[in-house]
């Protein structure tokens, strides 16, 4: 089912639903709409597509898509009404006017037909253009409202990230000027991941009737530090949200957590250099210390360590 659930226009942006699981569609409204409100420049259309997989098939998708893949049960009809919908959706967007766009939204549709019809556990935000975004999620049966709640509203501030790499690479470059783009913006992948995973956290909290998410937060991240220990790496997105709260608790940032909820902090080509820890100290030190965490009267935060000026 796709639903509008707003008129599109210039400035005017419109939500779109298609919904292929067994969440129902105000559910998933509902998330959108949470996280588009958050936002201080919701500038493009979204589609939001949810489906249901099968049982786990195995854990290689293929060498070029990290993915879990589980057993397809939509029909072959449905497949093909679920891909023809968004392979419409992409192709009515004005940038398929310019060449370079067009070609590389042909290579993204064929990424997504495929990881649908094979049954991947994707959950991704690609943006086939900057006036069009998508969330798709392959829901699988170990995945709770919740579970997917957060994971979808990860993914709907990922799409709404106005300059991740691909608005950052200017197409006109040498093919050299464009990978280092592309590798400085990966190399700071921890924000990126830390951002969305923040955002959905503090969001689905919201929506939840969570009193005190940070202090969850903490305890969860104290687990995971006893279970698979101190690198920031271990799980980037969770560990990457709590080194970003501790940025947030020290106020040596000002406006960080605003900024960061209203997606503001990429909002611009030029956030890799601002927290890439070999340029500043402050993320440095966050990355270094975010697992100093200590439990009080039921109530987790970090230590006084981590907080000292």
């Amino acid at each position: 089912m796709m639903i509008p659930l707003s008129a599109g226009a210039a400035g005017n942006p419109t939500i779109e639903i298609i919904n292929y699981s067994k969440t129902p569609t105000a559910t998933v409204e509902k998330w959108t709409k949470a996280g588009a409100a958050k936002l201080s420049d919701w500038q493009a259309d979204t589609l939001g597509v949810i489906w249901d997989l099968g049982g786990f098939v195995n854990d290689r998708f293929s060498p070029d898509h990290p993915f879990n893949t589980h057993k397809v049960i939509l029909s072959s009809s449905e497949l093909k009404a679920l891909t023809g919908k968004i392979k419409s959706w992409i192709e009515a967007s004005e940038c398929n006017d310019d060449p370079y766009r067009a070609e590389e939204n042909k290579r993204g549709y064929k990424d997504i037909a495929h990881w649908i019809e094979g049954g991947a556990d994707v959950a991704t935000a690609p943006n086939p253009c900057y006036d069009r975004r998508i969330v798709l999620l392959g829901k699988t049966p170990g995945q709770d409202e919740k579970t997917a709640q957060q994971i979808w509203l990860h993914e709907f501030y990922h799409a709404h990230s106005n300059y991740l790499t691909n608005y950052c690479v200017n197409p006109n470059d040498s093919e050299r000027d464009q990978e280092e783009t592309r590798e400085k913006h990966e190399s700071q992948r921890w924000f990126g991941e830390g951002t969305a995973q923040y955002f959905a956290t503090m969001v689905k909290a919201e929506l939840n009737g969570v009193k005190d998410p940070v202090s969850l937060m903490l305890k969860e991240a104290e687990t995971s530090v006893k279970r698979d220990g101190r690198e920031l790496y271990a799980n980037l997105a969770r560990n990457s949200a709590v080194a970003l709260r501790l940025l947030i608790e020290r106020g040596n940032i000002p406006n960080l957590e605003k900024d960061v909820m209203s997606g503001a902090v990429f909002h611009n080509c030029s956030w890799p250099d601002k927290w890439n820890r070999d340029i500043s100290a402050e993320v440095e030190f966050a990355q270094e210390n975010w697992f100093r965490i200590k439990k009080n009267g039921g109530k987790w935060s970090f230590t006084s360590a981590a907080l000292k000026q």
